[in-house]
């Protein structure tokens, strides 16, 4: 069963709630440990920046949409913006540390360019190409791989530190960003990666999106957003269906084609995790919890919360409050 993440970082659609980067150089690379992460697993999100994402160790599966896709240590993939994706450990046992970057597209060049115009906007709108594959076989993707490489070097060297210590990162060293022309370094690899892309798109395979599975999504959302706004009161499959005006089976289809779990098994995660910020920040009693979180008795709350998290409660406020 997938975990949502954090609320403090997901919204009601599973959007990303995180500034990447500066306004003025909007590119952030980050070093996820996706043994640390609950279950494994980075969860379904989406940004409006680009992503390319290296597996340096492995193996590890990727959800993008509702595919799944398996990457081996040294491949890595390319997810376009808009896009919901997650990736997770294929062994638990595993120790999985998966480099990465993360951009807005300006950072290729300004919206109101013809550069922008004639070779970075026909990608981003393009519907076939959520994501695609870098094999380190072929040679122009190894060329890509290495480029994204030397990206990550000079962000490691000279990048700014990411503020968002939620998310695993790498240190990054700021007492010589001003050497080398660091920002420009890095904004010309990205473009000679970009360029290759570009050149290749023919030899890129199309990733048709089909109108149920684009349905699909819409549908998800518009039931999220309902979970988020209204997990607090008593909610049923019923409710959740509603929300997207279709029936409760067609519900639970959508669910388990994106999320891999139920509408109601979500609904619980949910409330798990928004009782958690309250026992971690809060001096709220445990019954005063179960109530603000939408459980209907103290006794069940322990019980979802044990079942979801290995521990009670108050266990969990301990060890939170120790740390």
């Amino acid at each position: 069963m997938n975990l949502i993440l954090d609320n403090q970082h997901l919204d009601h659609t599973l959007y990303e709630k995180i500034q990447h980067g500066q306004k003025d150089f909007p590119i952030q690379f980050y070093i996820d440990e996706l043994y640390t992460f609950e279950n494994k697993k980075f969860p379904l999100h989406w940004h409006f920046e680009l992503e390319f994402f290296i597996v340096q160790d492995g193996p590890l599966r990727a959800q993008i949409g509702n595919q799944f896709i398996e990457l081996s240590p040294g491949d890595g993939i390319f997810v376009n913006g808009n896009t919901l994706h997650s990736f997770e450990q294929v062994h638990k046992e595993d120790r999985c540390k998966c480099p990465n970057i993360v951009f807005s597209a300006e950072m290729i060049a300004p919206h109101s360019s013809i550069i922008f115009q004639k070779y970075v906007l026909p990608i981003l709108i393009n519907s076939d190409l959520p994501y695609f594959v870098l094999y380190a076989g072929i040679p122009w993707h190894k060329e890509i791989l290495n480029k994204l490489s030397s990206i990550f070097s000079l962000l490691h060297q000279y990048g700014l530190k990411s503020p968002f210590g939620d998310f695993p990162y790498l240190p990054l060293n700021t007492e010589h960003r001003e050497e080398a022309c660091f920002e420009m370094q890095v904004q010309c690899v990205l473009n000679q990666i970009w360029q290759s892309i570009y050149r290749h798109l023919d030899q890129i395979p199309k990733i048709a999106q089909t109108q149920k599975a684009i349905q699909y999504q819409v549908r998800l959302q518009k039931m999220l957003a309902f979970i988020h706004q209204n997990y607090r009161f008593e909610v049923s499959l019923q409710h959740i269906s509603l929300a997207a005006n279709i029936s409760k089976s067609e519900a639970s289809r959508c669910f388990h084609s994106f999320l891999n779990c139920s509408p109601i098994e979500y609904l619980l995660q949910h409330r798990v995790e928004s009782s958690k910020h309250l026992l971690s920040y809060t001096a709220y009693n445990i019954q005063e919890i179960s109530l603000e979180c939408g459980f209907n008795s103290p006794s069940y709350f322990i019980k979802i919360f044990k079942r979801n998290t290995g521990m009670t409660p108050r266990e969990y406020r301990a060890n939170s409050n120790s740390t």
